[in-house]
């Protein structure tokens, strides 16, 4: 069996997170602090132990492989619903809502990599099936349930620690597609295949020794997701225009929060 594209099935993956998310909304807006941290518990390591039967069957079957490394923007992603949902930490949160939620479901619309599997049914298909549905479900959790609020400063430390993983990002994608001919696209900013940047790829890759890079599409990259990703945090605030004083503590914090 296979997957296609703009199929009845493919129509519902792109609505499944409403379908889950509005009717577990209304369940749980009432309920407890502690009732509505727990279901974002169980959220979050399903959404890691995703990630790990995947790069596990990879592992498996090919040996090292790139791909195991979890620096594609989705990957990165799963363990990010982790970290904001077991731990509560804003900066994982920050990330997770103002870039992995809309990756994530670009990822749902644009399933050209699903449909390319001709088993629906083997590991690799069903990690991106329900990897990606539950960073999307995981980012809308958090901030919707008010699990974690995010300020202005946890979202400058989120854009800090993309930063520093963006940085290793470009070198690995240079040195593993140039050097060791893998195909590997680490945050979408090797190249624009599989992507919908192609109007951003503008200019000829830059050559230094072994090292190439685009510094036209690279920048163009950053500044537009930046924008972006400011863009959706200030839709997270407007959640709170009626608990100004609502606040988030991590676990390791002993202090009371409002239910």
């Amino acid at each position: 069996m296979q997957f296609e594209l703009w199929s009845i099935w493919h129509i519902l993956y792109i609505l499944s997170p409403i379908i889950i998310m509005v009717p577990l909304y209304f369940i749980l807006r009432n309920k407890s602090y502690k009732t509505r941290y727990i279901i974002g518990v169980i959220i979050g390591i399903i959404s890691l132990a995703i990630l790990i039967v995947r790069n596990v069957d990879i592992y498996l079957r090919n040996g090292f492989d790139p791909e195991i490394i979890p620096l594609q923007v989705c990957h990165f992603g799963n363990i990010m619903v982790f970290i904001a949902l077991v731990f509560r930490s804003k900066i994982a949160t920050s990330i997770l809502w103002c870039l992995n939620l809309l990756a994530a479901f670009s990822s749902l619309v644009v399933a050209d990599s699903l449909a390319n599997y001709t088993d629906f049914f083997c590991i690799r298909a069903q990690a991106y099936l329900w990897g990606h549905l539950f960073i999307v479900i995981g980012a809308l959790y958090a901030v919707l349930l008010k699990i974690v609020r995010i300020d202005i400063k946890s979202f400058l430390w989120g854009i800090f620690v993309l930063v520093l993983l963006l940085i290793p990002s470009i070198i690995l994608n240079s040195y593993f597609n140039d050097v060791l001919n893998y195909h590997i696209n680490y945050f979408y900013i090797y190249n624009s295949n599989g992507v919908p940047f192609e109007f951003l790829y503008i200019g000829e890759r830059a050559k230094y020794g072994w090292f190439t890079i685009n510094w036209i599409y690279t920048i163009l990259l950053i500044v537009i997701f930046s924008v972006l990703m400011f863009g959706i945090y200030c839709i997270q605030k407007l959640l709170y225009i009626k608990d100004k004083d609502y606040k988030t503590y991590n676990i390791f914090i002993r202090q009371n929060k409002k239910s």
